[in-house]
């Protein structure tokens, strides 16, 4: 006589096996999300302070904001806050790509991130900026530096939360 009805013992090692896969997965998922969080907040406020810090010690650069060339101060501020959560999920989906081939102790590896996207990255975009717009090389340099700093921030965040 065939048996009717579901049969829970016969699946049961699957069910245990489904649940053990998606707790992993949710705890990685978790750190993911917090390395990335974080990062995203402590680029945040570097770029407050190295924005700060440009206005103070570099004054003659911060007077270039009041070209033609950038927009004023209004509605798309918000970028400007938004912007370290969007670059920390990019590097962070670099990271966890490419996190084997990086070796050596944290700040090794955070230097490393921070050259790689300086090179891949930002070094074309600033030269395309720096050929199409009136801005002067001085603050395209320091643009430049204020990517490689939040790259290496991000890296360190990576490294320790998320080796």
């Amino acid at each position: 006589m065939p048996q009717t009805g579901f049969n829970h013992k016969k699946i049961g090692w699957l069910s245990n096996t489904f649940n053990q896969s998606f707790l992993i997965n949710n705890m990685k998922m978790n750190k993911v999300f917090i390395a990335w969080f974080t990062a995203g907040i402590i680029m945040l406020l570097l770029g407050l302070g190295m924005l700060y810090i440009g206005i103070y010690f570099f004054p003659k650069i911060a007077n270039e904001y009041f070209s033609p060339v950038f927009r004023k101060a209004g509605e798309t501020d918000w970028t400007f806050y938004v912007h370290p959560f969007i670059l920390a999920f990019a590097l962070k989906w670099f990271w966890e790509r490419y996190k084997g081939i990086f070796k050596g102790g944290i700040l090794l590896r955070a230097t490393e991130v921070a050259l790689v996207y300086g090179i891949v990255a930002l070094l074309p975009i600033l030269w395309l900026t720096f050929s199409a717009i009136d801005v002067s090389l001085k603050m395209t340099i320091t643009w430049f530096i204020y990517g490689l700093v939040q790259a290496f921030a991000a890296a360190i965040i990576f490294a320790k939360l998320n080796p």
